[in-house]
């Protein structure tokens, strides 16, 4: 987890109170750090037990990973530079937060800035493999919204009077 491309998202699963022993706790991502910088950086304490909102709980926490992909033009075109890709990790973290809602995620939860929705229009978030409780695939259009406000102003009722 300390390689040249160990970069991306990450989702910590474990126990909480409401939601059961095996719940969505937290969705990240490890930027300008690698996962292993990130998970062991020692201004990141929540992970240990004893500042943990969990308590005791710290060994059936479970992390899963997942790095961002270029799409085919992008691998037709040569290399990507490292802006490029915080911008696709810090975008795909946003998305994956406000579709998912994770317990402990308190930035993003309430998803989007409709100011910034234009920039989701084209992102598209898939999960492939082990992708625990994550849907298989998030569309910006879906949960930004904007699509559907050229539709007409209330898309839920749009939606309801098709047949």
């Amino acid at each position: 987890m300390d390689g040249g491309t160990d970069f991306g998202i990450y989702q910590v699963y474990g126990p909480h109170p409401v939601s059961g022993t095996d719940s969505l706790l937290y969705i990240g991502q490890a930027n300008d750090q690698t996962f292993r910088s990130r998970f062991t950086n020692p201004d990141r304490q929540e992970w240990g037990p004893d500042n943990a909102p969990w308590g005791d709980n710290t060994a059936l926490l479970r992390f899963f990973t997942g790095r961002v992909h270029p799409t085919q033009c992008q691998r037709d075109g040569g290399a990507i530079d490292d802006e490029l890709w915080g911008t696709y990790i810090d975008t795909a973290e946003k998305l994956l937060i406000s579709a998912h809602a994770p317990h402990w995620n308190a930035q993003r939860i309430s998803g989007i800035p409709y100011e910034q929705t234009d920039e989701y229009d084209n992102c598209h978030v898939l999960n492939w493999g082990t992708r625990a409780s994550l849907l298989p695939e998030v569309s910006g259009v879906r949960h930004a919204w904007t699509e559907f406000d050229s539709i007409c102003e209330d898309p839920l009722e749009w939606t309801a009077s098709q047949p």
